[in-house]
């Protein structure tokens, strides 16, 4: 026939059963010399790919009923039809298979009966064949359909599919978007096959094929298999004698690869970690993912450390109708590293060794001689464990876990885990119970610190554990008058063991403190008031008390009474022909706190509070409850802030205050020089507190600056400072400058007394990412101590990203501690990291350097 003819052969009796693979493009026709233009490749220069597939529109079914078509509905088309009722019927001229959303062409296509039915029974298609479907083109010089088996296979083929992440399938597409042109411009792997067979729905098994989702013009790397198959019911794919190639060159060989082709969680072993590290050799890590159920779980790692042995690490995950968790676990039994170390440190630590080292160190000989005991008792199974647990029992009862062990003192420095270390060398044990009422709350708290001690670093002495700590706090307000009663209590049981080299036992023993208030709050928009009256009782119940003679009962009774008020105006005003809103809001605080002694009261988990801005509105001078310090003073303090009227952002907010003492502060931290809050500090005794001032100004959206300052008018100098500028255009352009200086910087925390200049502490803090070209950018930090003369902190990075493949490397310096036994000389640990990432295949290197890159402020450290 010379006109086209369209006979609807069947609607529901003759059903492809095609998988619904999310596939996609042009009925083009197949090329002589051209993969890219056979898959619908469109130069450009809009993105990094250089290009773009172009799909053309999807023709949908014709319904001989009238109602619209569906996928159930089928049409086969040509220009020219040999039909025949019995036999082969033949159909020449752009043949078509379609069905909504799927379409089958070819030159030329014979069609089967069964002869002893008369159906329709299988489909040979020859000449240019195209099987589409959105955002998948399948291109073959022949391919064969079974309409009874759905049996389906393709030779000589060239194929490409959008992914969506790592998924095969593909995003999903409309009905309306499938009948008009698309740009794909989604990450698409493409390549070829000598055959493609599908015996079962949505099961692909491909014979002598390649992959790769490189723009087809420039194929950076591809892979290439004898069988690979893709089943998209399991979410899994395999490839047998798999070869990777960088450019025509093979890098990479693989009898057996497993891989994803979706975002479902299946087990298999994931991409291997190679590299090498000072500390532990060339090392090979093979990572195990273990889908034990859908809401838990496991990921086994092997590694082979060359200098070391043979480590396990295993990382659990569960998600319940409670809550969530992580397990963490990894053990390395017998370290032969480890294990030269303990020899070698009688050496350099014992005997004669141990006086000059503790007089570097500025410790004593018995705690050189102490952790020198721990190191030779250690065992050579290196081992930690972490457990994070966030659990919510009902709306009012939930519970927060966070444990974390190292088997020895130097773990974390040998190894550097995710275990969560609050300060340098103390790692945190907690575990707690909350609920949380309409009036009242609960906390129930265990918490301890597993205290490393090495033996070739400064001293860090043991803190106090709570076991148990019960803290009841309940809130009544709005009752009569406008009064609010308050009342916040606590029980606690602290313990400590003795830091190794000391013998005099410390105080440990119960604390209990019933703290009830009432207060008159007054708020409205323009002002506010609020007289508030406490009255602290504490109540200590201590033993092992002989060796700092501290008395084994104390009770204190202590009154609080504070007035805090404020107001606030506002007005329009026009910067730069810009409309802002200003406001002015100055606040006046009161506190009166009789004194009482407290020398004998021992210090549990009490430190002197950083004067800023906001502790100017405080009542108690200390943080924990060891020490509330008397008080007849006033704060006074104002703020302002810019608010932009068009976004209603803060553009900029500056505040100033300081407080004027009406009497001298006689409670102290220490009653000695054993640290800088005692009675003999002058600072007890003025006045005026230092000024405290805070600057933030966000100029644009890019560009923000932080600034905090504590100015001391009695002595004309600054206490302390920090500032930070931060811009950030984009991921990849990111500018940080900080500075930070705090006199007796290195005593604010530790109570340690050192007062002159050499105890200061100033750090400088400079990091940025940065394009060099369109796919490279380079990445940096350098922090600088400039007191102690030493480097803090050195990154350095260089990336370059492409289409397709991506390829980092990452070196870092981080301080860790003075030698004392090389006159103080700083120590540094360093890491240096190399990754590859073929993009839709995953990332092989050595490790991920996210730990690092994190310090960077705003950086992201994915990749890949």
């Amino acid at each position: 026939m010379s006109a086209k003819i369209r006979s609807l052969v069947c609607c529901l009796a003759f059903l492809l059963g095609w998988p619904v693979a999310a596939l996609s493009s042009p009925p083009l026709a197949f090329p002589a010399n051209s993969l890219a233009a056979a898959l619908g490749w469109v130069p450009s220069d809009d993105n990094a790919c250089g290009g773009y597939y172009l799909e053309q529109p999807f023709a949908t079914p014709i319904s001989m009923s009238g109602k619209p078509s569906d996928s159930n509905t089928l049409e086969i088309a040509s220009d020219q039809t040999l039909f025949s009722q019995r036999s082969t019927s033949v159909l020449e001229g752009k043949v078509s298979l379609t069905r909504l959303g799927q379409q089958l062409t070819s030159n030329k296509a014979f069609l089967y009966r069964d002869p002893a039915t008369g159906k329709l029974s299988t489909i040979d298609m020859v000449g240019n064949v195209h099987l589409r479907e959105p955002n998948t083109l399948i291109v073959a010089n022949r391919g064969h359909y079974d309409f009874v088996t759905k049996h389906k296979t393709l030779m000589e083929i060239f194929y490409r599919t959008a992914l969506n992440g790592h998924s095969i399938v593909g995003p999903a597409v409309s009905k309306a978007d499938m009948q008009k042109p698309r740009r794909i411009t989604s990450m698409t792997a493409w390549g070829r096959a000598y055959q493609l067979t599908q015996t079962e729905p949505q099961i692909y098994e491909l014979q002598r094929a390649s992959f790769s989702t490189c723009p087809p013009t420039h194929p950076a790397w591809r892979v290439k298999g004898s069988h690979i198959v893709l089943n998209k019911i399991t979410g899994r794919g395999y490839a047998t004698n798999a070869r990777i190639y960088v450019k025509s060159m093979p890098v990479f060989y693989f009898p057996y690869l497993n891989f994803s082709i979706d975002h479902q969680r299946k087990s298999g072993f994931l991409w291997p970690t190679v590299g090498g590290s000072n500390s532990s050799g060339p090392y090979l890590m093979t990572p195990f993912y273990w889908n034990l159920a859908p809401n838990y779980d496991t990921t086994i790692t092997p590694a082979f450390l060359s200098k070391r042995g043979l480590q396990i690490n295993d990382q659990s995950r569960y998600l319940d109708t409670v809550g969530t968790g992580t397990i963490n676990f990894s053990v390395l039994p017998s370290d032969k590293l480890f294990e030269s170390f303990k020899s070698s440190a009688v050496s350099r630590f014992g005997g004669p060794a141990i006086q000059s080292s503790a007089t570097a160190a500025q410790t004593t000989p018995q705690t050189i001689q102490a952790e020198l005991n721990r190191l030779l008792n250690s065992s050579t199974t290196r081992k930690s464990f972490a457990w994070r647990d966030d659990s919510r029992y009902t709306p009012n009862w939930s519970s927060h876990v966070d444990f974390n062990y190292a088997g020895d003192d130097y773990y974390l420095r040998d190894f550097g885990t995710d275990l969560n270390e609050i300060t340098q060398n103390q790692l945190l044990q907690e575990g707690d119970l909350y609920y949380k009422g309409e009036n009242w709350n609960f906390t129930g708290r265990a918490q301890t610190y597993e205290t490393l001690h090495p033996i070739d670093e400064p001293v860090v002495s043991n803190q106090y554990r709570r076991a148990p700590q019960l803290i009841f706090n309940g809130d009544y307000p709005n009752q009569a008058l406008g009064l609010e009663y308050f009342a916040d209590n606590e029980v606690t049981h602290f313990d400590i063991r003795n830091t190794p080299g000391t013998s005099a036992n410390q105080p440990i023993g119960n604390r209990i403190n019933v703290q009830p208030g009432i207060s008159l709050p007054v708020y409205t928009p323009s002002f506010f008031i609020n007289p508030r009256v406490q009255v602290a009782m504490t109540d200590y119940n201590l033993y092992e008390t002989g060796p700092t003679n501290t008395p084994t009962n104390r009770q204190r009774v202590i009154p609080i009474f504070d007035f805090a008020s404020g107001m606030s105006f506002i007005r329009n005003l026009t910067l730069f022909s810009h409309p802002f809103g200003q406001t002015l809001e100055p606040q006046v605080y009161y506190t009166y706190i009789p004194y009482r002694n407290q020398a004998s009261i021992p210090i549990f988990d009490t430190t002197v509070n950083t004067l800023t801005y906001d502790q100017i509105f405080n009542y108690n001078r200390f943080s924990g409850l060891d020490r509330i310090g008397d008080a007849n003073q006033v704060g006074f303090g104002v703020s302002s802030r810019f608010i932009d009227q068009t976004s209603g952002l803060e553009k900029v907010r500056l505040g100033v205050g300081e407080i004027v003492y009406f009497a001298n502060r006689n409670v102290t931290l220490c009653n000695d020089s054993s640290c800088s809050d005692n009675p003999q500090n002058p600072s007890n005794h003025y006045r005026l507190s230092p000024v405290s001032g805070l600057f933030n100004y966000n100029m644009n959206a890019d560009w923000g600056l932080n600034t905090n300052a504590i100015w001391n008018p009695i002595t004309k100098q600054l206490d302390n400072t920090t500032m930070t500028l931060h811009y950030q255009r984009d991921p990849l352009r990111i500018i940080n400058v900080g500075y930070g200086f705090v006199r007796n910087g290195d005593d604010v925390l530790s109570g340690v007394s050192v007062n002159s200049s050499e105890n200061n502490l100033k750090l400088t803090d400079l990091s940025a990412s940065w394009p060099i070209s369109p796919d490279v950018s380079a990445l940096g930090r350098w922090s600088q101590n400039w007191d102690q003369h030493h480097l803090q902190n050195l990154i350095y990075g260089l990336q370059y990203d492409t289409c397709c493949w991506a390829v980092r490397l990452v070196g870092g310096r981080a301080f860790t501690n003075f030698d004392p036994t090389q006159n103080n000389k700083p120590q540094y640990n360093s890491e240096f990291y190399i990754q590859f990432a073929l993009k839709g295949l995953g990332n092989v290197g050595s490790g991920s350097p996210a730990g690092l890159l994190t310090s960077i402020s705003g950086y992201n450290p994915q990749f890949g």
